[in-house]
């Protein structure tokens, strides 16, 4: 009965185990995020300060220029960010996470998700991202390509929900790089609702000395900071989410290892220390052997 139990017990312990190691991935990949999103927070406060600038600017077109190549480096700078990676996983690539990056630089200068157009791409009412191609003539809805969600058992006991998996019971471990930067344009003013074509929009503005368009792209930029932001601090909410439950996941597979102790009555640590006992006596009654048993062959043929 009690071999049973210990069996039964184990089980359980390595079911906590896994859940744990699975905890403490995801906790460091959202660090990992986290880390660059803070980056980008600081680079657009920055973009933001330029923006400022660029509008006053009395330095005529070399002061203009100055300002557009520093806002170019930074549209590099947050692509870097945007593709970060944790090992070998695109921490922003949904679905696409250890394939390729997520975002690049499309033909003309736009920003592109897997392939596809920020700007091109909505929001469907289920939370599903889409964007629509002309077939035949008639424009068809399609969903962004390797942008499904993917989660991850933590202990809260996976649900099937029909083919989908219902998310109260699974932790979300894919990231939409178009959560983070945005993605379609402004309904009321046209201008992207990505951050790096901002960024771009920006730039070329600079150099024409636009000050009414450069005005209009800084209020985008600070409206499209607010909702990163928010983001931001929902990515610090899981966080300290994660490491509640690593705390009660740890004390969980503490706990089935006292249990095992107890149902075995064996301490581990007792244990151990005297099979190294043991161990070193054995080696050093042979090596004694070694010593006599020649000596006493000797003797012997004598």
């Amino acid at each position: 009965s009690a071999g049973t139990r210990v069996m039964q017990t184990r089980m359980d312990k390595n079911k906590s185990q896994t859940h744990l190691d699975n905890v403490e991935s995801i906790s460091d990949e959202l660090t990992t995020a986290e880390d660059n999103m803070m980056d980008i927070q600081d680079l657009l406060n920055r973009a933001h300060a330029l923006a400022l600038k660029a509008s006053s600017e009395t330095g005529g077109e070399v002061g203009h220029e100055a300002i557009a190549n520093e806002i170019k480096s930074m549209k590099a700078e947050l692509l870097t960010y945007a593709n970060a990676q944790h090992g070998d996983k695109y921490v922003l690539g949904g679905s696409n996470a250890s394939l390729s990056a997520p975002f690049t630089e499309g033909e003309d200068g736009r920003l592109e998700y897997n392939g596809i157009p920020v700007d091109d791409i909505q929001k469907d009412e289920d939370g599903t991202y889409f964007y629509n191609e002309m077939v035949d003539g008639e424009e068809v809805k399609k969903p962004i390509p390797m942008d499904e969600d993917v989660y991850m058992d933590i202990g809260l006991g996976i649900k099937m929900s029909g083919s989908q998996i219902d998310g109260e019971t699974g932790f979300l471990v894919s990231f939409s790089g178009l959560d983070i930067m945005g993605f379609g344009k402004d309904p009321d003013t046209g201008l992207s609702n990505n951050l790096y074509n901002i960024l771009n929009d920006l730039e070329a503005n600079i150099r024409e000395y636009d000050t009414t368009a450069i005005g209009n792209l800084d209020t985008q930029l600070s409206s499209q900071s607010d909702r990163f932001k928010t983001n931001l601090t929902d990515i610090g909410t899981k966080t300290k989410y994660l490491n509640n439950m690593e705390d009660k996941i740890r004390k969980d597979v503490d706990n089935h290892s006292i249990r095992i102790s107890d149902l075995m009555g064996t301490d581990d640590i007792e244990a151990a220390t005297t099979l190294a006992m043991n161990d070193y006596v054995l080696k050093a009654v042979q090596q004694m052997g070694a010593r006599i048993i020649p000596v006493t062959l000797m003797d012997f043929l004598r």
